[in-house]
Formats: C-alpha cells, sequence, structure tokens
C-alpha cells in the first residue's frame, strides 16, 4: 500500500514534542507491504498534526482515503482543513476522553509508546533506590496544572523534582527545577523517583509523560482530565498493542 505521511516537523527551536514523536514510533512499526510515498501517488493518506500544513492539499486528498491520527483538540489548524478532515476523513484519537471532547465519532488508539525503554531492567531494580516524587512536562501553557503541582506539594509536605521546559513550569518553595531532558535521559530519571504527579486543568488527551512514568514503576498522581489514565487503569495491553491495532486499522482495506 502506498501512503502519504503528513504531519507538522516540530518546534520552531528544532525539538520535537508528542505528536512528532507518536508518528515517528508509528511509522517505524510500518509493516511489510507500506510504501511511504508522496500525497501525488499515494492512495492512503494518514495525516498527523497539520498546523503548518497548507489547505491547498485539500484537492489532493479528494477521492483518497483520509485517516487522521489526532494527538490534541486542533485549536491551531486552519479551520477550512480542520473542516473538511472533520467531514472527510476516519478518525482515531488517543483515548475515549480525546474523543469525547473532540466531538466526533472514531476509533481510540494509543500512541505507539516504546514501553520497554521505560521498564526497568534487573539489574536497575535491584541497584536504583526510589524515592520522592518527580513531574515532568513540556511547560508551555497553563493547562498543564502547575500550580496544582506547587499545591500537592505543599498540602504533602513533599518535595517535587520539576523536568522540561516552559514558561509555566511549576514554581514554589516545595518545587525543584531541572529544567530540559532528552527523551535518552528520561528513563533512568523516572527509575529514581518513587512517584510521579501530574494534575493538568485543561484535558490532555492522553498524557504521554504519565505513561511513561508508570512504565517506569513509578506510583501515579493524576486527575480525570488525562486520557491516558483510562490505559492504564481499563486496557493496559492496548499500550502495548497500539502499533499493531493502529496499522490493522490502516491496511484494513489494503
Amino acid at each position: 500500500m502506498k501512503i502519504a505521511w503528513l504531519h507538522d516537523q516540530g518546534n520552531t527551536d528544532g525539538s520535537r514534542g508528542g505528536a512528532e514523536l507518536t508518528m515517528d514510533e508509528f511509522a517505524a512499526a510500518a509493516p511489510e507491504g507500506v510504501d511511504f510515498t508522496d500525497l501525488k501517488d499515494a492512495e492512503t493518506v494518514v495525516i498527523g498534526n497539520c498546523v503548518t500544513i497548507d489547505p491547498g492539499i485539500i484537492p489532493g486528498l479528494i477521492d483518497r482515503r483520509v485517516i487522521r491520527y489526532h494527538h490534541d483538540l486542533a485549536r491551531h489548524e486552519a479551520p477550512i482543513l480542520r473542516s473538511w478532515l472533520n467531514e472527510n476523513a476516519e478518525h482515531i484519537f488517543t483515548s475515549p476522553l480525546h474523543r469525547d471532547r473532540y466531538g466526533l465519532k472514531g476509533a481510540a488508539i494509543p500512541p505507539a509508546v516504546d514501553l520497554t525503554r521505560f521498564r526497568p531492567n534487573r539489574q536497575t531494580r535491584r541497584n536504583t533506590e526510589r524515592s520522592g516524587t518527580c513531574t515532568v512536562g513540556s511547560w508551555q501553557n497553563p493547562g498543564k496544572g502547575a500550580h496544582l503541582i506547587a499545591e500537592w506539594s505543599a498540602r504533602n509536605s513533599e518535595q517535587v523534582d520539576c523536568f522540561g521546559f516552559g514558561p509555566y513550569a511549576p514554581a514554589g518553595p516545595g518545587i525543584r527545577n531541572h529544567g530540559a531532558v532528552t527523551q535518552g535521559e528520561l528513563p533512568q530519571i523516572l527509575h529514581g523517583f518513587e512517584r510521579f504527579v501530574f494534575l493538568p486543568t485543561a484535558v490532555e488527551p492522553f498524557g504521554r509523560c504519565v505513561v511513561e512514568a508508570w512504565a517506569a514503576g513509578c506510583e501515579i498522581v493524576t486527575n480525570e482530565l488525562v486520557g491516558g489514565r483510562y490505559w492504564l487503569e481499563e486496557k493496559p495491553d492496548a499500550l502495548a498493542n497500539a502499533a499493531e491495532d493502529f496499522w490493522a486499522m490502516v491496511l484494513v482495506d489494503g
């Protein structure tokens, strides 16, 4: 099957967020017989986040099967492109919460997070002592709930080690900020903490950081606004099977 794989390529500073990581992970898991190609040669089009994509592509989407994998609530893309995709694409959301808040019918398949990278091996479990509480995020908007993390810290008399960058990172007497970390560094960091706290005030359609911390063996403190919580509590096996389930849907007519 010839597939056009369209999505934003990352932030202006060169960093790649959860949406870009997810698209990379799905692409890397493509089964034999999938041929990534240009839009003009494609039989099927898969679209991820598309804030930077020119709505002029719409004529090229007509008469093709279009599958949209939603990473967020799509508040910043071109309205004409969003409207066309809402009406004509097949939709996949990261969680049932995400689907309900977006307001369209579609499948719910979690991102293909590489859980094996985060699960501690036997040597790590034997030699690493866990203690304390941490949080991780791309603190780019107030909906990440930084003030609730600071309140949780004060209420529980517990220092919270904060990793990640952004103007809305947690702050306060009980917060110790460490700044940005790479994906490569993250598993080892999480293995050292007993607890992970993430308390957004806006809907977090999936919450990759929560699932990564869970895979790393941390106790999770979160709320009902995190879509990934559904998978952890109801269908944890779906997290390991996400790539397989995604491609089963894409290739169903292949």
